[in-house]
């Protein structure tokens, strides 16, 4: 990862371009563009190779140092420009080739930077040392091309974003946003040449200049701090102060003590076994749990999973002392080889927001989010667009009170934001409908109307069961997500099944429903219905070949009777309507064989009717083969008759169509439980050598997983232990780690081709 916060901090110290290009000799020129580059100063020093280049043309090593100075601005379109001519060039100089591809990537020419990582790689010599590591990295890289070409599949339409207004934002970079109430926010900013926390106030729609509170005036030891976080109690203030001996970063978290209304302490060094000798520690991030405050805090110590990490730390609430427990590392579940950073604790959710460049992302950084804390945690999942972008993405923030939150981004943003070198703060707030329903459940002949006990109720989505319920007092609460259409279906011993639809489409804005159930009791035995039968009086069986099919009727009209469909009559109508008619065309429907599924006719091309032409993306002849799914997890082989398996859903009616973009990750499997719910299950390709249907490693499970919850629709799939047959415990989405915090190390061969990212 570039050096963001530091490179943009030296840069801002040269200001001005100079005419001397225009009057003094290239070589001249080339001595004074090498100590700008050694001062720090990128951008002046880019601007000289570019005009001493665009002299010796018959030089390329100018346009390529001018690249790396683009490169290191995360200057991303002039990166591009600079480094086309020796892109190529992977032998003769540093890689450009792989920044070439990245920078592509950063400005969202996804299609282009999947094709230069392919060419990339093709053309560097597996001879080198760094191979292993930087094909990987180029597989990674690949893999999120695909993820921001699938960008609509990723998008949450609900969210809105802003960026906020020139009274925050600067041409220096802003980062690090803490609300604070309703309508005061403290951020970080360089806006001077050095790293401060400013204060800001909101009116209306206009924030108030932003000052430097007067609680950090005159106190602090180093000349830049930032990267907040006060309590919940607003007594204690973490935050980070860094200094740049030899140009680096070196960063260490401190506590401000609230003393009274208007005074706080000097700022108080925490112990050296969190601010550890020799390693950055910064992006303090405290929540409030029980009787324990834990801080969570970013760092690259020694005991890491590679780059910065994120860590968490702990002591008793209102404690006077700084005696912390020893940090431990939040697991694999969390950190990767590369960089993590930025952590932000939403308590209400009971989940963890940070960024990423270690996983699969659309941009650089991305931002991620995980369920759960200290060291258990769920499969991390990428928030997608618009909170993600092709740019750097990260300090994302929740605030309740401010409808929304917070997070800093160097995207394009017009006509606003033209230049992706430096990071401003944005706004995101969701255009959110949420809808409760709840009631009781009662027997419909008692006068009392008192609640009912052990009653089983079911939630589904679109035949899809989301959550079931044996309710020892009959009562119930569902929170439903906006535009889904729900059925809710009460069942309980001796007495008839009950059930009704909810359709979130229909409101306009957040409403609590209240709807109770009586149950009826049976007073004869209905008959069970025979579905397939009832299927093919709908649809007749001889309609079973492509080359023979039938025309579904508009209306639910019985075409041999003329009477309108009834009952189950009606429900399979529609359901044929709704999945599988209204997907053709011309409306026509066949069995796919004698007892095949029912298929939607898409019809054909016809003569003299030229297909549309589809936009064509160069491409290599014989691109990588890459796996899809991200090796996260290690692939340690379970013990003799234990496998995994996932669970993607358990459905009333499975519908094959809804499952396709599982193809390409496994094979389908299926079991039938209680009341017609069948559960949708993917196991691997092939048997295990004992001839069982699962993954033999519990690692294979989760990376599977990952891949499913990031990529397809199925983000409430889980892992299953199955052994000897029988599931065992839970369902579960991470790698528990040990409560020592200490875990497996696995050593990887060849050097991280990623820079590591030493800012604040």
């Amino acid at each position: 990862m570039k050096n963001i916060y530091i490179t943009l901090l030296l840069s801002a110290m040269f200001v001005g371009l100079t005419n001397a290009q225009k009057t003094l000799p290239w070589k001249k020129r080339l001595k004074m563009a090498q100590d700008f580059q050694k001062e720090g100063d990128y951008y002046q020093a880019a601007v000289y190779y570019e005009g001493i280049y665009a002299e010796k043309n018959d030089k390329p090593e100018f346009t390529y140092k001018a690249g790396n100075c683009y490169y290191a601005l995360r200057d991303y379109a002039n990166t591009v420009k600079a480094l086309e001519p020796v892109k190529d060039q992977n032998e003769a100089y540093d890689k450009p080739g792989y920044k070439y591809a990245s920078a592509l990537k950063q400005t969202g020419q996804a299609e282009r930077a999947k094709v230069a990582f392919q060419n990339f790689i093709k053309s560097y010599s597996s001879d080198n040392k760094d191979y292993k590591a930087l094909k990987e990295a180029c597989e990674n890289e690949i893999k999120g091309c695909d993820f921001a070409l699938n960008e609509k599949t990723h998008t949450n339409e609900a969210i809105k974003i802003e960026l906020l207004d020139a009274k925050i934002n600067s041409n220096k970079t802003e980062f690090a946003p803490i609300p604070f109430d309703d309508n005061v926010i403290y951020f970080s900013s360089l806006t001077t040449g050095s790293a401060k926390v400013y204060r800001s106030q909101r009116n209306g729609d206009n924030w108030s200049r932003p000052q430097v509170p007067q609680i950090f005036e005159g106190k602090m030891e180093k000349p830049h701090f930032g990267n907040g976080s006060f309590t919940e109690d607003n007594e204690h203030f973490y935050f980070t102060q860094c200094d740049l001996p030899n140009k680096k970063p070196s960063c260490s978290i401190y506590v401000m003590n609230k003393i009274s209304a208007e005074e706080w302490s000097d700022p108080i060094l925490l112990p050296n076994y969190i601010n550890e000798e020799g390693a950055n520690t910064t992006h303090p991030y405290v929540v409030t749990t029980d009787d324990k405050e834990i801080l969570y805090f970013v760092s690259d110590r020694e005991g890491g999973r590679g780059g910065l990490d994120i860590w968490f730390t702990t002591r008793a609430v209102g404690s006077s002392s700084n005696n912390f427990t020893l940090p431990k590392n939040l697991g694999r579940n969390i950190n990767t080889s590369g960089d993590e950073i930025t952590p932000h604790y939403d308590k209400a959710e009971g989940i963890l927001y940070f960024s990423s460049e270690g996983r699969v992302s659309a941009g650089g950084l991305d931002i991620f989010k995980s369920k759960g804390e200290k060291l258990q945690w769920e499969v991390a999942q990428n928030l997608g667009f618009p909170l993600n972008s092709s740019a750097d993405d990260l300090y994302y923030t929740v605030s309740e009170a401010h409808g929304g939150g917070y997070f800093v981004s160097n995207r394009l943003l017009a006509p606003k934001k033209s230049a992706t070198t430096d990071d401003d703060i944005f706004y995101f707030g969701e255009n959110k409908i949420v809808v409760t329903i709840s009631g009781m459940i009662t027997d419909a002949n008692d006068p009392n109307n008192e609640s009912l006990s052990e009653v089983n109720i079911k939630l589904f989505n679109e035949d899809e069961l989301i959550e079931e319920r044996m309710l020892s007092i009959a009562e119930y609460r569902f929170k439903l997500a906006p535009k889904k259409k729900y059925t809710i279906e009460i069942t309980k011993e001796g007495y008839n099944l009950a059930s009704f639809d909810v359709n979130t489409s229909d409101f306009v804005r957040s409403e609590d429903v209240i709807k109770d159930i009586a149950l009826e009791i049976p007073t004869e035995e209905s008959e069970e219905v025979d579905w397939d039968a009832v299927k093919t009086r709908i649809v007749p069986p001889e309609y079973n070949s492509r080359d023979n099919p039938y025309s579904f009727p508009d209306e639910p009209i019985d075409p041999i009777t003329g009477e309108t469909y009834e009952g189950p009559y009606l429900e399979i109508y529609n359901e044929i309507k709704e999945d599988v008619a209204n997907l053709s065309t011309e409306s026509k429907l066949y069995y796919d064989g004698p007892d095949g599924e029912l298929l939607p006719f898409m019809g054909e091309v016809l003569a003299g009717n030229p297909p549309v032409e589809e936009e064509v993306f160069l491409e290599e002849e014989d691109p990588i083969d890459i796996d899809p799914i991200e090796e996260i997890y290690p692939i340690v082989p379970a013990p003799e008759g234990t496998i995994y398996i996932i669970q993607v859903a358990a459905v009333r009616r499975y519908k094959s169509y809804k499952y396709d973009d599982l193809e390409s990750i496994g094979n389908l499997a299926f079991e039938d439980i209680d009341d017609g719910i069948r559960r949708v299950l993917v196991v691997p390709n092939e048997l295990t050598e004992e001839g069982l249907e699962g993954f033999k490693s519990k690692g294979d499970a989760l990376n599977t997983l990952s891949y499913i919850m990031n990529n397809t629709r199925f983000e409430n799939a889980f892992v299953i232990k199955v052994i000897d047959g029988e599931r065992v415990g839970e369902g579960f989405r991470g790698w528990d780690e040990p409560e020592d915090g200490t875990s497996e190390t696995f050593e990887e061969e060849g050097e991280d081709v990623n820079e590591e990212y030493e800012g604040f």
